[in-house]
């Protein structure tokens, strides 16, 4: 039985498949990236290789006769902090504390009055909420260098709150035709190429596309997004406008790792002010995808039992 990626699967599955090895001689093989300490693999597997008779091979990019130093270079600055460690180093390491540790506010932001005076393209990018917050995020495409450049020129961010008349917040329902109405006003006089859209959001993809509004669906994948943002970050390719987008720079204080979710040896935000950072990580992995798995990444576990 050859496993590809392991860690990806779920542990009941794996399992099952492994029982099918009922015949005399059955081996099996698994290949994986690290992920946490305390995902089911490493804790069952690896840290029991002597128990269950396994052998256990770390391979990293050095390994790999097909890739050249240019090429391994340039993967391994594409990965910062926890992520280099284990996509290039290959360690079963935790993510913890704050998720964008390499956000900084005086080389991230900048004042309106130096935005550049022309984009190469416009772009929305939308978290969706009806009791939760709902995000437009405003961004500018600039090509410096060869190099996309992302200006995050305005926001949006309704907290589906307002005061009452004591003053304390309370719960409000906005209806999708009322996003739309203010989707309008933000991007009145902007030629924006596509707006990007949390696929769970299929009542305002609909609408958007029945008022011909060029929708793309967002690739919401956590962790491949997260990756790319923190690389935009230490690359200094994101640039935010400081006085139109408050909850975006709030939020990148406040977004950190669920301390829960590593027992279980999962990766996943705190799911509280997470919104504008959602918006952001679907703009940038929908429009400049990174993809953390496969050969080059790979360190691979070989089990011959």
């Amino acid at each position: 039985m050859f496993l590809d990626e392991v860690a990806l699967m779920p542990e009941s599955f794996v399992n099952q498949a492994l029982a099918r090895c009922s015949v005399k001689g059955s081996k099996y093989w698994f290949n994986c990236n690290p992920e946490g300490p305390n995902h089911w693999f490493k804790v069952n597997w690896i840290d029991k290789a002597k128990e269950k008779n396994i052998l256990h091979l770390h391979f990293t990019m050095d390994d790999n006769p097909s890739l050249d130093e240019e090429t391994k270079d340039r993967y391994r600055k594409m990965f910062i902090g926890v992520f280099f460690q284990r996509f290039i180093l290959g360690l079963w390491v935790l993510a913890e504390g704050i998720i964008y540790p390499n956000f900084d506010k005086e080389k991230h932001t900048i004042k309106a009055k130096d935005v550049p005076s022309s984009f190469d393209y416009y772009y929305i990018s939308s978290d969706y909420g009806i009791t939760n917050p709902q995000v437009f995020l405003l961004c500018g495409i600039k090509y410096i260098d060869n190099k996309p450049h992302a200006y995050i020129l305005d926001e949006y961010y309704n907290k589906g709150t307002k005061k009452n008349i004591n003053g304390q917040e309370e719960k409000i329902t906005k209806t999708d035709e009322l996003f739309l109405k203010d989707y309008k006003k933000m991007t009145e006089g902007i030629d924006i190429r596509r707006t990007i859209i949390d696929p769970s959001a299929t009542s305002l993809i609909n609408l958007f596309k029945q008022n011909k509004i060029n929708v793309k669906e967002a690739d919401n994948t956590v962790i491949n997004g997260i990756t790319v943002v923190l690389n935009w970050l230490d690359e200094e390719r994101i640039h935010i406008v400081a006085e139109k987008c408050p909850n975006l720079l709030r939020e990148f204080a406040s977004y950190i790792w669920d301390e829960k979710a590593q027992e279980r040896g999962e990766d996943k935000p705190v799911k509280q002010n997470d919104h504008a950072m959602d918006a952001l990580r679907y703009l940038l992995q929908t429009l400049f995808p990174i993809k953390t798995r496969g050969a080059y990444f790979s360190n691979y576990k070989g089990v011959n039992r």
